[in-house]
C-alpha cells in the first residue's frame, strides 16, 4: 500500500511540475504578445484619444523606422555579434542624400541609392573588421559610431540643414500616407519585416546565420563558410540601416546629426526583448517586430497620459533588464535539457 501511495505522490508531483513548466513555457513564448495587448488596453482606458485612428497610425509611423533599424541589429545579434553604430550609420546615410540635394543633384532615386549604398558599405567595414581582422564587433562599431557622429556634425555644421527646395517625391518615404492613413514608411517596414523573416527562416543562408550565431565552431566543422555568412549578415543589416536613414531624411526633410536621437536604445531593447518570443532565447525578427510595437505603444501612451519625461528612460531600462534576465533563464533551461 505504501509503495502504491508513494507512486501516486510521485505522479502528482510530476504532473504538477509538468503543468508548472507548461505555464512557464507559455509565459516565456507568448508573454511579449500578452504584454503588448495589455498595454494597448490599459492606455485605451486611461486616455480615450489613444484608440483614435489618427493616433493608432501615429504609433505605426513611430514604430516603423525604429523597426527597420532593429531588424538590422537583430540579424547582427543572431550572428553572435553586436553593432552599436546602427543609428550613426543610418543618420550619415540620411545626411548625405540631403547634402547631395543641396549641391544640385535633384534625382531622387540617385540620392536614395547613395544613402543605401553608404549604409551597406559602412556596415561591411564593420563586418570586415570583425571577420578578417578579428576586432570585436562592439569595439569596431563603437569606433564607427564615433567617427560617423563627428562626420555628420561636420557636414551639417552641428545644426539642421534645410535644402532651399526638395525635389518632387523626396518626402514620399517619410511623410506621405496611402489613402491619407497608412504611412508609406510603415509599408516599407512591413515589407522589410516579411522579407527578413522569410530569408532567415526559409533560405539556406538564413539558417546558416542562426547556426553560426549558435555555434561557430560546429558550423565550421559542418562545412558552413562562416566568414561569408557573417559578411552576408552585415550586408543585410547595412541595407536596412540605409533604408532607415533615407526614411529619416525623407521624414524630416533636412540633414541633422541628431535626427536619430531616441532610436538607439529602443532598437537594442526590441532586439533582445524579442529573443524569447516563440524561441528559446534566440533573437528573431518576429520577436523584434512585436517588441517594436510594444515600445511604440509605451512611448505614445506615456506622452498622451503626461508621464514625466524621465519615466520613459526608466521604463526602457527596466524593460531591457527584464529582457536580459528572461533570455538568461531561457538559455539556461535550454542547456539543462
Amino acid at each position: 500500500m505504501t509503495s502504491k501511495a508513494n507512486a501516486k505522490d510521485r505522479q502528482k508531483v510530476s504532473h504538477t511540475k509538468h503543468q508548472s513548466h507548461s505555464a512557464g513555457d507559455f509565459f516565456i513564448r507568448y508573454g511579449l504578445l500578452v504584454a503588448t495587448a495589455a498595454l494597448f488596453i490599459v492606455f485605451s482606458i486611461l486616455e480615450p484619444k489613444f484608440i483614435t485612428t489618427a493616433n493608432i497610425f501615429s504609433i505605426v509611423r513611430q514604430a516603423s523606422i525604429m523597426g527597420i533599424l532593429a531588424l538590422g541589429l537583430t540579424v547582427i545579434v543572431i550572428l553572435g555579434e553586436f553593432d552599436i553604430s546602427l543609428v550613426a550609420i543610418s543618420v550619415f546615410a540620411g545626411v548625405v542624400p540631403i547634402i547631395m540635394v543641396m549641391s544640385g543633384i535633384q534625382m531622387v532615386p540617385l540620392v536614395w541609392c547613395a544613402g543605401i549604398v553608404l549604409g551597406i558599405g559602412l556596415s561591411l567595414i564593420n563586418g570586415s573588421g570583425v571577420v578578417f581582422v578579428g576586432i570585436p564587433s562592439f569595439i569596431i562599431s563603437l569606433g564607427m559610431m564615433m567617427t560617423l557622429t563627428g562626420a555628420s556634425r561636420g557636414f551639417t555644421k552641428g545644426a539642421p540643414t534645410f535644402p532651399a527646395r526638395l525635389p518632387a517625391g523626396f518626402s514620399l518615404l517619410g511623410k506621405y500616407s496611402i489613402g491619407g492613413l497608412i504611412p508609406v514608411v510603415a509599408v516599407t517596414f512591413i515589407v522589410a519585416a516579411v522579407l527578413i523573416t522569410l530569408f532567415l527562416d526559409y533560405t539556406p543562408s538564413g539558417r546558416y546565420i542562426y547556426a553560426v550565431g549558435g555555434n561557430p565552431d560546429a558550423s565550421v566543422h559542418s562545412g558552413i563558410r562562416v566568414r561569408k555568412i557573417k559578411i552576408i549578415g552585415f550586408l543585410i543589416a547595412g541595407l536596412l540601416y540605409g533604408i532607415g536613414g533615407i526614411s529619416m531624411a525623407s521624414m524630416f526633410g533636412s540633414a541633422s546629426s541628431s535626427m536619430g536621437d531616441g532610436y538607439l536604445m529602443p532598437a537594442i531593447i526590441a532586439c533582445f526583448l524579442g529573443g524569447s518570443f516563440l524561441t528559446e532565447g534566440v533573437p528573431n525578427p518576429r520577436g523584434t517586430i512585436v517588441s517594436v510595437i510594444l515600445l511604440a505603444i509605451l512611448a505614445n501612451g506615456f506622452t498622451m497620459t503626461n508621464v514625466p519625461f524621465y519615466g520613459k528612460a526608466i521604463m526602457q531600462g527596466v524593460i531591457l533588464l527584464v529582457a536580459l534576465i528572461v533570455l538568461s533563464v531561457v538559455r539556461r533551461r535550454r542547456q539543462s535539457r
